[in-house]
């Protein structure tokens, strides 16, 4: 009788495991097999934990997660179509259920366990506070990319690139949002094969850019909210005029 007193009655808050602190239910994360729902240590303690983990076994750790990330690239589809039958996901920041489409794709498939608004929160947050090391990082992905462009014909100029915003109105031939500052998107990623030249390249924002990442335009446009085959037509006509 008394355990099922304990389960009826509405927890708002619990006492961490490690810390012993009384803290409200949005501290600590999602666990399916616990009594409440929930890890028996709070977020905070569970950085802690991972964190001191990581600097004791930097080497091992990085080699098992590469291990993971190349056996499940393998199924990588079949991970995202299995998540996507659920249609919505609990965010493990702001422990909201949110849309799964909400969440960020990984590039192994499957969606990442934090939502975009949270993830985007964090991230500005730690651009301020980490600016050397995120400077560092960002200039380590542009020579990557000036590297991979070395590789694939590239002759693209900034007239073109004019030519090609002016074409499109100054939105994002993606989604149509109206933007000062639009990205260059490759059509076919130069990851897998292509160049970098004005019949490859149309401008979209910033978020639309991050969305596709290296994914195939034609399937991954289609699974977008603000799929539009209007769009569809009018990109297809720019690419056509260099045919």
């Amino acid at each position: 009788m008394k355990k099922e007193h304990i389960f009826d009655e509405k927890i708002e808050y619990k006492e961490c495991s490690t810390c012993k602190e009384l803290k409200e239910l949005n501290c600590y994360s999602n666990h399916r097999y616990s009594w409440d729902g929930l890890k028996a240590y709070c977020k905070e303690c569970a950085n802690k934990k991972g964190k001191a983990y990581r600097l004791k076994y930097h080497e091992d750790d990085l080699k098992r997660k590469k291990e993971w990330y190349n056996s499940t690239k393998s199924r990588a589809d079949l991970r995202t179509k299995n998540q996507l039958k659920n249609s919505f996901r609990i965010c493990n920041k702001c422990n909201l259920v949110l849309d799964i489409k909400e969440f960020r794709e990984r590039p192994n498939g499957g969606f990442y366990s934090v939502c975009r608004k949270c993830e985007n929160k964090y991230n500005k947050t730690y651009r301020v506070n980490n600016s050397e090391i995120y400077n560092a990082n960002h200039l380590i992905t542009e020579q990557r990319r000036r590297k991979m462009t070395k590789l694939v014909l590239s002759d693209f100029n900034n007239s073109e690139w004019k030519v090609c915003k002016n074409y499109f109105n100054n939105q994002c031939a993606y989604c149509g949002k109206i933007s000062k500052v639009l990205s260059q998107d490759h059509l076919i990623p130069l990851s897998k094969g292509g160049n970098y030249t004005k019949n490859n390249i149309i401008p979209v924002c910033r978020s639309c850019n991050c969305r596709k990442h290296n994914k195939e335009f034609s399937a991954w446009y289609k699974e977008q909210e603000f799929y539009s085959i209007e769009r569809v037509i009018k990109i297809k006509k720019y690419l056509s005029t260099f045919n």
